[in-house]
């Protein structure tokens, strides 16, 4: 089963360096693709009918040239569908763009129909595939690897209802040339478990090979958290999915970490420490380990403060560029635990609603006492 890594996160653009140190974990941990779409990058979705220029173009091709030396298969993508039709126009701009990278080397490409507003019917699925169809056609012409896809229903949950009864997979299963892999994420859009059980339920209406967008080590969705534990609760294997792309949080070091998690040759206490992080990060991963993951129970003052203990190794003292990715998410972490510490000493009401209206915006703030005080007049 080929492995890579999906850039395709909210909220963080990497650098080109970033991207290089990406890259070249990739080649250390014999893994195969890089895929670029972040959706931060306007020309990749808010804007996506427009041309880079020279100097973006200049980036892409060191881009390509870096990852082909390596070792790792760079893949250019796409997403269309914020302001898209999928007439003759929209056709000839992905076209357009597409061009451009064609003409730098890359001969890998992907169009991402994920996260619309529309209604995920069968015509959508429809429109979907004609511009599919027609793109491989484009493509085929130029390279002879196939144009990845992500449909707008790449998840159980968004079919609402029973996949056999999706009407927009019935509508890809009957336009979508059955050579093109299609981008699924599970269950869910971050899935507890994936199988092969799973995926062979996806495959029952929709033949295409398989690609999981793994979402597991996400946190776009979750901006307080981060994890980094091992990778789990994936069971599917290479007769039901073609390959495995993660798309993790946008730090490049951490998401170096997370690679390595997901290839699985070394346990998490080695990754960390060979990484720099303290031992005392040891006494905080329950709480980062995975989105499933609960943490531990404390049960008394002693085993806050136990943790808390910890704050001096790693907001204080620990130095270095993880650190410095880490740092908002420990600090927060900290603070929470100050104030869970201060709530079961004094279970001040007050203390809560000061830490919140440091935590969120004012709106929010306010909705989340507003019962609470009109209670008290």
């Amino acid at each position: 089963m080929k492995t890579g890594y999906l850039e395709g996160y909210y909220g963080r653009l990497l650098s080109w360096e970033d991207r290089s140190i990406l890259l070249k974990k990739l080649s250390q941990l014999e893994m195969d693709f890089y895929i670029y779409g972040p959706k931060e990058d306007p020309l990749h979705r808010m804007n996506w009918a427009s041309l880079y220029n020279n100097s973006q173009l200049e980036n892409f091709k060191k881009f390509k040239e870096e990852a082909l030396n390596l070792g790792v298969k760079p893949y250019f993508s796409l997403s269309p569908g914020i302001d898209f039709k999928g007439d003759q126009e929209d056709i000839i701009n992905i076209k357009k763009k597409f061009d451009q990278l064609l003409k730098l080397g890359f001969k890998d490409f992907a169009l991402f129909f994920d996260d619309l507003d529309d209604e995920r019917s069968y015509e959508l699925a429809l429109v979907h595939g004609k511009v599919l169809e027609s793109i491989s056609k484009f493509l085929e012409e130029k390279t002879s690897s196939p144009l990845v896809f992500c449909p707008t229903v790449y998840c159980n949950s968004f079919a609402r209802g029973a996949l056999k009864d999706s009407s927009y997979l019935k509508g890809l299963s009957a336009s979508v040339p059955v050579n093109l892999p299609l981008l699924w994420t599970g269950k869910d859009v971050v899935s507890e478990s994936i199988s092969d059980e799973d995926v062979q339920e996806l495959k029952n209406i929709i033949s295409n090979p398989i690609f999981i967008w793994d979402n597991y080590y996400a946190n776009d969705y979750c901006p307080y958290k981060f994890f980094v534990g091992a990778f789990s609760s994936r069971t599917f294997t290479r007769k039901s999915v073609q390959a495995l792309g993660i798309n993790p949080t946008g730090m490049p070091l951490t998401d170096s970490i997370i690679l390595e998690q997901v290839k699985g040759q070394r346990n998490t206490k080695e990754i960390l420490k060979d990484y720099g992080v303290p031992e005392a990060f040891n006494e905080l991963l329950p709480f980062f380990k995975g989105p499933f993951d609960g943490g531990i129970i404390m049960d008394s003052i002693e085993d806050i403060e136990n943790l808390l203990a910890c704050k001096q190794d790693m907001c204080i003292d620990w130095k270095g560029k993880l650190q410095l990715e880490w740092a908002p998410f420990l600090w927060s972490f900290f603070n929470d635990l100050k104030l869970l510490k201060n709530l079961t000493l004094r279970k001040d009401k007050n203390t809560l609603e000061a830490w919140a209206s440091r935590r969120y915006s004012d709106p929010l703030s306010k909705s989340i006492f507003l019962d609470n005080n009109k209670g008290e007049e």
